[in-house]
C-alpha cells in the first residue's frame, strides 16, 4: 500500500478556453472541478492503475466537505484531519498548447492541526510500503512538518518519498527520505546551481546536482526535466529517461504522474524510471489529472541511458 500525504490540498477548477484574452471577458467551453493537491493526484493515478493507496490530508469548511465528497465519488480511500480553515481553490486555464494555473495559498495549519496530521500518518503507515509527502505547505506552517511526516513514516516501517519545494524541500532533504522528487527548478534552488534551459546540458547539470544531493541524503533523487524526461540518481547509479517529444494537452499533474509511475514500477531503477517517464508523458496528453495514465502509457518507447556516476567533487 502507498500512503500519500497532502499538507495543503485543494479543489482544482479547470476552464477550457479557445484562447485567453487578458483584460476581456472569456467564456469557457467546459468547467470541471476535482479534489486535488499533489498527494491526491499521485494517489489518483495509482488507484486508476489498480495500486492500493490511501490519502491523508487536512481539510475544513464547505470546500473541505466538497473535497471529501469528490474523493469518495472516485472510490479513493482517505482520512481527513479536520481543521477550522477552508480548503483552498486553484484555477487552471487550459488553452490549445498552453496551461495557465492560479494557485491559492491555503490557510496555515495550527500546531494542533500539524500534530493531528503527523499522528494520522503514523497510524495509517503501519503496513504501508511507502509514505509519500507531496506538495506545498500552507502559509506560516513550519517547514519541519515535512521532516516530522518522514520520521513518522520511518517509525512505522515504511519507505519515504517527498515531492516538495522551497524550505519544505530543504527540510525534507535534511530528514533523509528514501526518495526526493524535485523538478529542475526546485533542484536548482535547493543546490544553489544555475541550470541551462534544456537539452543535454540541462540533463548533465541536473545529474551533477542530484548526485551531490543523493550523497547528502543517502537516498535516491528523481528529477523531472519536463520535455527532457527525467533523471534518477542514487549513490550507485545515474540514469536518464526520455521519449520523443509530444505536443502536450495539459501539463498539470504530469510531475505527479511521473512520481506515481516510479512508485508503481518494477523494483530495478531502470524499470522504475522507464515507467515514470511513460506515465508522466501520458499525463501530458490528457485534459485533466483524473485520467488513467497507466492504460495509455508506453514504457517500451522510453529510452534509458546510463550516464555513469559523476566523480566526487568539492
Amino acid at each position: 500500500m502507498i500512503l500519500t500525504v497532502t499538507p495543503n490540498p485543494s479543489l482544482d477548477r479547470t476552464f477550457v478556453l479557445n484562447g485567453l484574452r487578458l483584460g476581456e471577458l472569456n467564456r469557457a467551453s467546459t468547467d470541471t472541478v476535482e479534489g486535488s493537491g499533489k498527494g491526491v493526484n499521485v494517489a489518483r493515478v495509482l488507484h486508476a492503475a489498480g495500486v492500493r493507496t490511501g490519502i491523508v490530508l487536512p481539510a475544513g469548511g464547505p470546500e473541505g466537505a466538497q473535497l471529501a465528497t469528490l474523493l469518495e465519488a472516485e472510490g479513493l480511500t482517505y482520512r481527513v484531519v479536520a481543521t477550522d480553515a477552508p480548503v483552498r481553490t486553484n484555477v487552471t486555464l487550459l488553452e490549445p498548447g498552453r496551461t495557465t494555473k492560479v494557485n491559492a495559498p491555503g490557510a496555515a495549519l495550527t500546531p494542533a492541526d500539524a500534530d493531528a496530521l503527523v499522528a494520522a500518518v503514523e497510524d495509517l503507515a503501519h503496513g504501508a510500503d511507502w509514505v509519500v509527502c507531496c506538495g506545498s505547505l500552507p502559509p506560516d506552517t513550519p517547514a519541519e512538518l515535512i521532516a516530522r511526516i518522514v520520521e513518522a513514516g520511518r517509525r512505522a516501517g515504511a519507505q519515504t518519498a517527498v515531492d516538495a519545494s522551497g524550505p519544505a524541500l530543504l527540510a525534507a532533504a535534511e530528514a533523509g527520505p528514501d526518495v526526493l522528487a524535485p523538478n529542475a527548478d526546485e533542484l536548482s534552488e535547493l543546490t544553489g546551481r544555475v541550470f541551462p534551459p534544456g537539452g543535454r546540458p540541462l540533463v548533465r547539470a541536473a545529474l551533477d546536482a542530484a548526485h551531490t544531493l543523493a550523497g547528502d541524503t543517502g537516498g535516491g533523487v528523481l528529477v523531472s526535466l519536463g520535455p527532457d524526461g527525467a533523471v534518477w540518481v542514487d549513490p550507485e547509479s545515474a540514469l536518464h529517461g526520455s521519449v520523443t517529444p509530444v505536443t502536450p494537452v495539459n501539463t498539470a499533474g504530469a510531475g505527479d504522474a511521473l512520481l506515481a509511475g516510479w512508485l508503481a514500477g518494477p523494483p530495478e531503477p531502470d524499470g522504475r524510471l522507464r515507467n515514470a517517464v511513460a506515465w508522466g508523458t501520458a499525463a501530458c496528453l490528457l485534459p485533466s489529472t483524473a485520467g488513467d495514465v497507466a492504460t495509455t502509457a508506453r514504457p517500451a518507447r522510453v529510452r534509458i541511458d546510463d550516464l555513469g556516476v559523476p566523480a566526487a567533487g568539492p
